[in-house]
């Protein structure tokens, strides 16, 4: 009988202390989370210099105007540039020469936190949730500037803009889609990251369950929900154009898994160009060749 009380008294010690890390860690990496993840600390963005012709516009979004960057062509088909986070308009300039030189006008725009623009109500990045009307904003700029149709271009982050944006507004006007590296699930992109780090002081990877708990305290805190930033579960039916994508293997951001898996929702419109030896958002830095060829012809299929 002793025996027995003893295990059952060890037993919820052990529950105990498994509680207590958890809560520990969970609101310990939760402040991280929000800070890294939610809190805007945007790039300056400075003036682009380059082989191409550019003006600087502003485009109106619910609150207010934001400022853009225009590359003027003759074609029909405005290409839109959506930059990652914290990144700026400039993170599109591999494609400026090349789009413009091919016949496309470009519109590399900012939004909502980025230096110099209107603050989201929350104060806070939310990865589509609310960065989806700033897109329409500029869709509707082009259309207003003479675009018969858009190809939206998103680099990290700004592929859930891109997708939150396609789920919520009839996308006649969207002829494809560009994507870089997309995070278009963030929820799996913070356990990537988790995956990839110790806990403080031990030695250890940090687990799973710990990840799983941040997550949960970051949208008690915030306002969060993580469901919302899942743009893959949706894919199906939110895709309705083709869509062009390059991943690196390298990629320690954005797990590659995400593209393979958003591919696998429609892969008669889904195309998945993975980049050997590319690490985030580095798919042109390893084969810029490769990667303008491809992106001007996905263009010039869409007709």
């Amino acid at each position: 009988m002793k025996s027995r009380v003893s295990f059952w008294n060890f037993f919820w010690v052990v529950i105990g202390l498994a509680v207590v890390f958890h809560i520990a860690g969970g609101w310990y990496f939760s402040s991280e989370l929000i800070q890294d993840g939610f809190v805007p600390e945007p790039e300056p963005i400075t003036p682009a210099q380059g082989s191409y012709e550019l003006a600087e516009v502003t485009y109106r979004t619910p609150l207010g105007e934001m400022d853009a960057w225009y590359l003027p062509a003759d074609g029909p088909t405005w290409v839109i540039h959506i930059h990652g986070l914290g990144d700026t308009p400039a993170e599109a300039e591999p494609l400026f020469a090349p789009l413009q030189d091919a016949g496309y006008p470009q519109l590399s725009i900012t939004y909502r936190n980025d230096d110099g623009q209107p603050i989201d109500p929350s104060g806070y990045y939310q990865y589509g949730a609310t960065e989806w009307e700033d897109v329409a904003g500029a869709v509707d700029y082009a259309v207003a500037n003479g675009a018969q149709s858009v190809v939206l271009s998103g680099f990290s982050t700004g592929s859930a803009h891109a997708m939150s944006f396609l789920s919520r507004q009839p996308q006649e006007i969207v002829s494809g889609v560009l994507l870089d590296a997309p995070n278009v699930d963030f929820g799996r992109t913070v356990d990537y990251a988790a995956s990839q780090r110790d806990l403080p002081i031990l030695p250890l990877p940090v687990p799973a369950t710990v990840s799983a708990t941040a997550k949960f305290i970051t949208s008690l805190r915030i306002g969060i929900n993580w469901k919302v930033l899942d743009y893959i579960s949706d894919a199906d039916e939110t895709i309705r154009q083709p869509v062009l994508i390059h991943h690196g293997t390298e990629d320690l951001t954005v797990p590659l898994d995400v593209s393979l898996d958003l591919e696998a929702t429609n892969p008669d419109l889904i195309h998945l160009i993975t980049v050997e030896g590319a690490g985030h958002i580095e798919s042109y830095d390893v084969d810029h060749q490769g990667y303008v060829d491809s992106a001007v012809a996905f263009l010039a299929e869409l007709g």
